[in-house]
C-alpha cells in the first residue's frame, strides 16, 4: 500500500493497537479503501474478503449507546468497527477522525480533524448521508 510515513506510539513495550497512530491523510484514505473495496487495494487482496464481511456486519447490538438523533448512531458492533443505519459502517477516533463506509452507496469519507466533539464532525453530513 506503500504507506511509509507514521509514527505509532507505544506505551512502555506495550503498543496500544487502537490508539496512537498517525498517518498522512492520503494514506489514512488508503485504509477506507480496503474496507469499501473488500479487502483489495490496486487489484491485490490485502485482507480477506471474508474478514471485512465479518468486521462490519453487526456483531452485538448496544442500544446503551444508541442516540438516533445523532447522523451516524451506533446501533451496534462489528468487529473494530461501528454499525450505523442505511448500510453504514465506520470507525472513529479521538479527536475527529472518521472511517466511513457505504457500499451500497459505493461511499467512502475519511475525515482527519482536531476536533473534540464527535458530533460536530459528522453533523456536517446531515443532509448528504
Amino acid at each position: 500500500m506503500n504507506i511509509k510515513e507514521f509514527e505509532w506510539d507505544n506505551y512502555g513495550k506495550y503498543c496500544p493497537a487502537s490508539t496512537g497512530l498517525y498517518l498522512k491523510h492520503s494514506d489514512f484514505h488508503k485504509i477506507g479503501k480496503l474496507l469499501l473495496n473488500n479487502g483489495k487495494y490496486d487489484g491485490e487482496q490485502i485482507i480477506p474478503e471474508n474478514w471485512i464481511r465479518e468486521m462490519s456486519s453487526m456483531q452485538l447490538e448496544t442500544p446503551s449507546i444508541y442516540k438516533p438523533e445523532r447522523v451516524l448512531p451506533k446501533i451496534g458492533i462489528g468487529y473494530y468497527t461501528f454499525i450505523s443505519r442505511d448500510g453504514y459502517f465506520f470507525r472513529d477516533g479521538s479527536n475527529g477522525q472518521y472511517i466511513i463506509v457505504n457500499k451500497g452507496r459505493n461511499l467512502l469519507i475519511t475525515i482527519m480533524s482536531i476536533e473534540n466533539d464527535m458530533k460536530n464532525v459528522t453533523e456536517i453530513f446531515r443532509n448528504i448521508i
